[in-house]
């Protein structure tokens, strides 16, 4: 039974990754800005590390949203920041890491490249091009408001008459990778600077920090506990602190979509016949459970916003995500080395103190211990 799990796992993320990169042609342009058609992109290489890195010494206040102050009309406005934040070891914040990389890739394809200084953070006041299809949310989901404006009719019907406002921090949309060496995390959403008039500024650090929603902005191959034993490995022990701060946010219970940030998505959301839908990242696997998990999430109406009943999100958990008889071949294993398509990027080698927890776990027979 575990075998034909990670059988259909499979299929499944091979005809999606077919369906983006076929989308995509296998080249990304303005005609696949969207979450779902980036999803495998690669991080960009050819640039200079840090080449877009602010002026200043920036050794202050780490870990804090930097856009509180560096934004027009506030105390830090002679340095506007257009993106800022801090870089840690480990997603519990555990420390600052010098010398990582965060890479943006904006509507109009350029490459701006942050290095985090010697108190990990990093910051740019050069801006993303501005997305002429960018659609405003509440929080990700409805309503959803486009900012550009169509010609309804006529010969030019359908086609874009006013683009969405480039001075509205909004429609600064990018992809985001986050470096360090080996190790790549890609950033799942094609998001956007501003957040609104309330947030014009939108730093990492309002969600990836030590005690963020989504832990610290990190990436590398740090071992998550100080050792591990070499046999008897215990899953509540070893294996889920490794899982909790690898494979969280992203594979927990609930829903786990990309926000709605443009036309595409927006037109997939009014008639789901057409456009592009938003990502679901999770690939409907939970691993800070074991069995799996089944969660009712609220569904929202895409114009007014309001709540309009609820959906139940089923997932599959750890057990399925592993190779009993060939612990190696494990997609959590897989997946995680670049051996595979993997939406979350590289974490680890063969030789990291994690990746051998795990397997040894697999090869004692996974249990839940």
């Amino acid at each position: 039974m575990m075998k034909r799990a990670i059988i259909i796992t499979c299929i499944v993320m091979l005809a999606l990754s077919a369906v983006c990169l076929g989308a995509a042609t296998g080249i990304f342009t303005k005609d696949n800005f969207t979450s779902m058609q980036r999803a495998w992109q690669p991080v960009p290489s050819g640039h200079v590390p840090g080449k877009d890195n602010g002026a200043g010494t920036g050794n202050h206040h780490q870990g804090e949203d930097c856009g509180i102050c560096h934004r027009p009309g506030a105390k830090g406005q002679a340095y506007d920041f257009a993106m800022a934040g801090t870089f840690y070891r480990d997603r519990l914040g555990r420390g600052f890491a010098a010398g990582g990389e965060v890479i943006m890739e904006d509507y109009d394809g350029n490459i701006i490249s942050m290095t985090a200084n010697s108190s990990g953070n990093f910051w740019s006041t050069i801006r993303p091009s501005s997305y002429p299809y960018s659609v405003s949310t509440y929080h990700g989901h409805g309503p959803f408001v486009p900012l550009y404006e169509l010609y309804s009719s006529g010969s030019l019907q359908g086609t874009l008459k006013t683009p969405a406002d480039p001075n509205n921090s909004i429609t600064w949309k990018y992809k985001a990778w986050v470096k360090n060496g080996r190790a790549v995390t890609p950033m799942m959403s094609v998001a956007g600077v501003g957040g609104g008039t309330t947030a014009p500024r939108m730093s990492c650090n309002m969600h990836h920090a030590g005690m963020g929603s989504r832990g610290g902005l990190w990436t590398g191959q740090d071992s998550t506990l100080r050792s591990y034993p070499t046999a008897g490995l215990s899953y509540k022990k070893h294996i889920f602190p490794i899982l909790r701060s690898k494979c969280a946010p992203c594979h927990i219970p609930g829903a786990t979509h990309t926000g709605l940030g443009g036309k595409p998505e927006y037109d997939h959301e009014m008639d789901t016949s057409t456009g592009i839908p938003v990502l679901e990242f999770s690939d409907g696997l939970d691993l800070m459970t074991y069995e799996g998990s089944s969660v009712s999430s609220p569904v929202y109406d895409p114009v007014s916003g309001a709540v309009t009943g609820n959906e139940m999100v089923t997932k599959m958990g750890i057990r399925h995500s592993v190779d009993l008889a060939n612990p190696s071949a494990s997609m959590l294993l897989v997946k995680t080395t670049g051996a595979a398509s993997h939406g979350g990027g590289v974490f680890w080698d063969s030789n990291n103190p994690d990746f051998m927890a795990i397997r040894q776990w697999v090869a004692e027979g996974a249990l839940k211990n």
